[in-house]
């Protein structure tokens, strides 16, 4: 009985002493969910950092933003998808950007030997270098998507010239998509004429010679119309340059000993053939395996007759592998097409073209094969013949080597200028070189 007694006493005392354990825990929740709460009110009342008005998200990530119908550039002047990085704001975060920054850089680093007859050069072996940095942007306004691009370069090197350290924006232009269809591009870029098809649009950025007719940056207001595979665009541009020459006298002191005497001088400027803009257009229809461009130019010209151009090209292609391409030009006056070869005379009538094939023969190896021609009537001839393969191990690195060879008949070398090429020399250029691109 008394066993009984003290189990039944020691019972109720466990019980109370656990009673006023679970009180105690009890008031410590209460307390510090009172802490809690008394946190979140202080965290309230702070200052909230706040994004620009109207946005929420701003991020950065890997590679070019989405340029969707920017206006077409030389093969060589592409940045590749997959290159630099891009800041966009965008309003929550599964919408679409409204807002995109894109930066990425180039080193081209080339190993060149020259071989050519140029009165002014022996064979020479040389190293030239190439920096860029590519900045392009887009904003979504009430009015319509706008944006710019600009590229700064710095080269030198070569057979020419020792590497200089200024910079300069070789490419800077804007564009205004105003409608679906349409848009607006101001700037200095491609002319508009330029020939899209032809190889020396189409190859690899190149340290040297390419064969066939090219074409030139300038400045111009462009309007472009695009409708499925079909684009229209038509362009005021600066018109061309022409060089002039201007004779003189002077009076030259001798200086072992008293008198004068006169001797004549010459000098060069360069001016423009008109007081007004010239006019070029093109049409094209581009699909994955078949592009087809006509284009045409226009320009008033002081100095003589009126100066035109018009040309067309092609390129098919053949299993996702092999893309052939062919172009041609005719015209009179213009430079905007001279490569090799430039007309000498203001009417300098002139024709030229080019053939090529771009073989992707894996998936990191690329093989260019180009053939060119050019027939200025007084500047005289250049038949030309490239071949290049690229190799990228990486998308950051290209390796690259190939040859150009020139042959001139009657060539004429324009006033003002100072190669000394022999009327019917030739030129042999062989090349190495790196494609560095960053970040």
């Amino acid at each position: 009985m008394r066993t009984m007694k003290w189990a039944l006493l020691g019972s109720a005392a466990i019980a109370v002493t656990a009673t006023a354990a679970r009180a105690d825990d009890l008031a410590d929740l209460k307390a510090q969910i009172e802490a809690l709460q008394t946190r979140v009110s202080q965290l309230e009342a702070q200052p909230q950092a706040s994004a620009p008005s109207g946005y929420s998200l701003l991020s950065i990530r890997d590679g070019q933003g989405t340029f969707e119908g920017v206006l077409p550039e030389r093969y060589g002047d592409r940045v590749r998808d997959d290159q630099g990085f891009t800041l966009s704001v965008v309003p929550t975060a599964d919408a679409a950007p409204v807002a995109e920054v894109s930066v990425s850089g180039e080193i081209r680093t080339a190993l060149i030997y020259t071989d050519i007859d140029d009165t002014h050069s022996d064979d020479t072996l040389d190293v030239a270098n190439r920096g860029r940095i590519f900045i392009k942007g887009k904003v979504d306004t009430a009015v319509g998507e706008v944006g710019g691009y600009f590229r700064l370069e710095a080269s030198g090197g070569g057979n020419f010239n020792d590497y200089s350290e200024s910079v300069n924006m070789n490419k800077a232009y804007g564009w205004w998509k105003f409608a679906p269809e349409w848009e607006l591009m101001a700037g200095y870029n491609d002319n508009t004429g330029a020939l899209q098809t032809s190889y020396d649009w189409l190859v690899s950025s190149l340290p040297i010679r390419t064969v066939g007719p090219s074409n030139v940056n300038n400045e111009q207001f462009r309007l472009t119309f695009t409708s499925g595979p079909l684009a229209f665009a038509i362009s005021v541009e600066d018109p061309d340059n022409i060089t002039t020459v201007q004779t003189g006298t002077a009076v030259v002191t001798t200086v072992t000993g008293p008198g004068t005497f006169v001797v004549l001088t010459t000098s060069t400027s360069e001016i423009d053939k008109s007081d007004i803009p010239n006019l070029q257009a093109y049409l094209m229809y581009s699909s994955d395996a078949f592009t087809a461009q006509i284009v045409g130019l226009l320009q008033d010209d002081e100095f003589g007759s009126t100066d035109w151009a018009i040309g067309g090209g092609a390129t098919v292609g053949i299993a996702d592998s092999f893309t052939f391409l062919a172009a041609a030009v005719v015209g009179e006056g213009t430079s905007s097409y001279a490569n090799n070869v430039s007309p000498v005379t203001t009417d300098d009538e002139f024709w030229g073209g080019s053939i090529g094939v771009i073989a992707n023969v894996s998936e990191d190896t690329r093989l260019e094969l180009g053939i060119g021609y050019e027939d200025y009537d007084v500047g005289g001839e250049a038949l030309g013949f490239n071949g290049g393969i690229f190799w990228d191990p990486v998308s950051q690195v290209t390796l690259g080597f190939g040859a150009t060879y020139v042959e001139f008949n009657d060539f004429v070398n324009a006033p003002g200028s100072t190669a000394g090429i022999e009327d019917d020399g030739d030129s042999l250029q062989v090349w190495f070189g790196t494609f560095l691109r960053f970040p």
